[in-house]
């Protein structure tokens, strides 16, 4: 390019020196590393129309008692062994679940029996590779 002529878009800066004798600049400390725990994990996948099922038809009289055994901690399989009694409950919409610690659930649902409308409250923990009922009640 010839002298004399500029480029459209590029100029000259001023020449710029630091000042003599005054502080240099020193850039700031950086900042300490911040210890981050790891993210919990989510709770393992919970069947609650399945599990919720199985007690209704236990309690309904449509299956074996002894397949709380497989569903319930012992005390409870007991207790809700014990309430047996022929009569048809349905589910009326998908149970909710909310999860107040990573390996509990609660469960709760809407059920129809003998004409009436019912809540059912349970509570569920992961032990042992499986999800285990520890509370469970029909709420007339």
């Amino acid at each position: 390019m010839p002298p004399g002529i500029r480029r459209p878009g590029i100029r000259r800066l001023a020449p710029y020196e630091p000042p003599v004798g005054g502080s240099p600049f020193v850039p700031p400390p950086r900042p300490r590393p911040v210890w981050v725990p790891l993210p919990v994990p989510p709770s393992p996948a919970l069947d609650a129309r399945r599990l919720v099922g199985v007690v209704l038809e236990v309690l309904d009289g449509r299956r074996v008692v002894r397949l709380l055994r497989e569903v319930c901690v012992p005390s409870l399989a007991a207790r809700l062994g014990a309430a047996v009694r022929a009569s048809s409950t349905r589910m009326v919409r998908p149970p909710r679940v909310c999860h107040p610690a990573r390996l509990v659930g609660e469960i709760s649902v809407t059920v129809r029996r003998e004409g009436r409308f019912l809540a059912v409250a349970a509570r569920v923990e992961f032990r042992g590779g499986r999800w285990w009922f520890t509370a469970f009640s029909v709420l007339e």
